[in-house]
Formats: structure tokens, C-alpha cells, sequence
């Protein structure tokens, strides 16, 4: 869902300013893995340190119509793995987490947009809102936070009827999305369901902050949309390479892809580095760092197959070198 990763951007408002030198370190943070990072696919093998029984990581592509669950057949030693392991760790065990996108979606009994908007922003939001989804804001009970989150989701829905899809046929992609498969197949053979954090964890590092900062990113986002604002282009356009990354099956590829997107982010304006710093450090290093610990005791239990975004694999803050520091051989799968 490449719309809302770029809204989801834009939700994500500035809780790590830090001087020109600090945002160079952090946009370089993959820099050095291209000349130190095996090459390989998505699927890794885990050993030593004491382990007994085979441990796997992979790397899936998150929410899109364009790569669903079927692809993994093309991984090479995808079935193989899978199959040696009684355990499956995601991100999140969503057949163990009652939490839903839905359950602390609603904005307080006494709180409306008129409250977290001004004038200008409120008719902003309202037109965007009555395009997408024919309903005037004064009527709308989602959070901001969510509410882009849903912008999101529709957007990609309108893409796909465009493109010629029925309403049978997005329900079909729906329910062919990679990670949640991964998680149904594990289930269905009685494996240990394990996730690295819960969906509310999740949903608070996507979503920081307060009502009326979350509030004001939905309108910045809207103005840029409804301007076709430069960067809003340019990111898109990188966000779609990211499907023939993943096609390409090669971490020095997807490595590349990173250092391209840094690029990006150090010439924009100083709000979207902001934003990214968020991306860089929260959502990927900070998750990677706590998933690390909890992955170190989980592996030790028994066979276990590691399903998390593509993206926390490589890269210094990467779980293939976290592990790797952890003391475990992490090699790449034959390809």
C-alpha cells in the first residue's frame, strides 16, 4: 500500500530534531553495508550460539497487490523452511491480538475536528474527505491518525478498480496479503504463533502524538495532494521501484534502494527529514532493537520461522547484523 506508507509519512510529525551532522549519520546508516553485506535474498538461515534446531528469517513485502502470498514460491528453500519449524514469529500475531485498526479509532465524546482544526485546514480536510469517501467531516468519528490510514486504503481500492478489478477480485488480493497468509499457514499446521509486538504497540509508533499535531499532518498531506506538491511525486515514483526490488530477490539491491531513498530525504525540505528521521530511527531502528531480544529467547525455544518486513533486514541497525552481533551465523539460503 504504497499511498499509505507515503501518508503514513506525513502523519509522522518531528520528535527527533537533531543538527545537520545527526541527520547525515542517520541517512548513511546504510552506506557502509555495501561493501560488507552478504549477497543474498530474503530468506536466511540462523545458527550457532548454542542453537540446536534451524531458525529462519525472512523478509516480506507488506500490503500490496502487486506481490501477494503466492510469490514465495519463487524463494528459493522457501518450502523447506518453512516446513523444518513448529514456530512462526511476525510482527504481529494478529490470531492472538484482539486489538483491531477499529479499537481506539473513535475521537473523544467531546472532541470534533472544529476543535483540532482551524478554518482553513477544517475545509481542506472536509473536501478532501467529501471526494474520497462522500461524507462531510462534521460527521466523521475516526481519529486523524486513522482516518489517513484510511485515505490510504482507499485510495488503493480506487487504483485497482481503475486498473479493471472487480469487487470479487480486491476481496480476493485482501486476503492473499504475504504476512497474514504466512500467519494463517502456520496456524493451520499448529504451530506456536508468536508476534514481536502487539497491534496497539504498532498502531502508537506509527500514530505519535496528539490529537491536534496528528490533526494537522492530515491537512498538510491534503494540501500537498490536492497541489500535486513536488515531493509528494518524487516519492511515489521511488515507492514504486520498490516492487521490482523485491522482484529482483537481492539485498544489495534492496541496499541501494535505501541509500537512494536517503538521498531523497536529505534534499528535501527540512518537515519531510524530520518525518524521515522518525521513519529511520523509530519505525525501523528502535523496532529492529526491541524485536532483537525478544527474537534471541523465542529462537532458543524451538525451530522457528521469522516473517518481518523486508525492509528491518539490512543495513548497520538491519536484523541480519543485530543478530550477527548477537553471535549467531546468519547466511542467506542457496539461491
Amino acid at each position: 500500500m504504497k499511498n499509505q506508507t507515503f501518508l503514513l509519512l506525513y502523519i509522522i510529525l518531528s520528535y527527533c530534531t537533531a543538527a545537520s551532522a545527526q541527520q547525515e549519520k542517520i541517512f548513511h546508516s546504510y552506506d557502509s553495508s555495501v561493501k560488507t553485506q552478504s549477497e543474498g535474498g530474503w530468506l536466511w538461515k540462523i545458527s550457532g550460539n548454542g542453537l540446536t534446531h534451524p531458525a529462519y528469517l525472512f523478509g516480506t513485502y507488506h500490503g500490496s497487490p502487486h506481490i501477494l502470498y503466492g510469490y514465495v514460491d519463487s524463494i528459493p528453500g522457501f518450502r523447506q523452511a518453512f516446513d523444518a519449524c513448529s514456530q512462526y514469529v511476525g510482527e504481529v500475531a494478529y490470531s492472538n491480538d484482539s486489538t483491531s485498526f477499529f479499537s481506539n479509532a473513535k475521537l473523544p465524546v467531546d472532541t470534533t475536528y472544529y476543535d483540532l482544526l482551524n478554518e482553513e485546514d477544517y475545509q481542506l480536510v472536509d473536501s478532501t474527505l467529501r471526494h474520497k469517501m462522500n461524507v462531510p467531516l462534521h460527521q466523521m468519528y475516526l481519529k486523524p491518525g486513522h482516518l489517513t490510514m484510511l485515505f490510504g486504503q482507499i485510495d488503493d481500492i480506487m487504483k485497482l478498480k481503475k486498473a479493471g478489478y472487480s469487487e470479487s477480485q480486491i476481496d480476493s488480493i485482501h486476503s492473499q496479503l504475504m504476512d497474514a497468509v504466512l500467519e494463517k499457514k502456520a496456524k493451520e499446521r499448529g504451530y506456536t504463533i508468536n508476534g514481536l509486538e502487539t497491534v496497539s504497540e504498532q498502531l502508537e509508533m506509527i500514530m505519535p502524538g496528539d490529537l491536534k499535531e496528528n490533526a494537522t499532518a492530515l491537512a498538510e498531506y491534503c494540501r500537498k495532494e490536492k497541489e500535486k506538491d513536488k515531493e509528494y511525486t518524487q516519492f511515489q515514483a521511488l515507492t514504486d521501484t520498490l516492487v521490482e526490488v523485491y522482484r529482483s530477490q537481492s539485498m544489495k539491491r534492496l541496499i541501494e534502494y535505501e541509500i537512494q531513498m536517503d538521498a531523497f530525504y536529505l534534499s528535501t525540505s527540512p518537515y519531510i527529514q524530520e518525518i524521515a528521521i522518525h521513519q529511520r530511527q523509530v519505525l525501523l531502528k528502535a523496532r529492529n532493537m526491541n524485536w532483537i531480544a525478544k527474537l534471541t529467547g523465542l529462537i532458543k525455544d524451538k525451530p522457528t520461522f521469522i516473517a518481518v518486513g523486508v525492509r528491518h533486514l539490512p543495513g548497520e541497525n538491519g536484523l541480519i547484523t543485530l543478530l550477527q552481533k548477537e553471535g549467531y551465523k546468519v547466511e542467506p539460503v542457496d539461491m
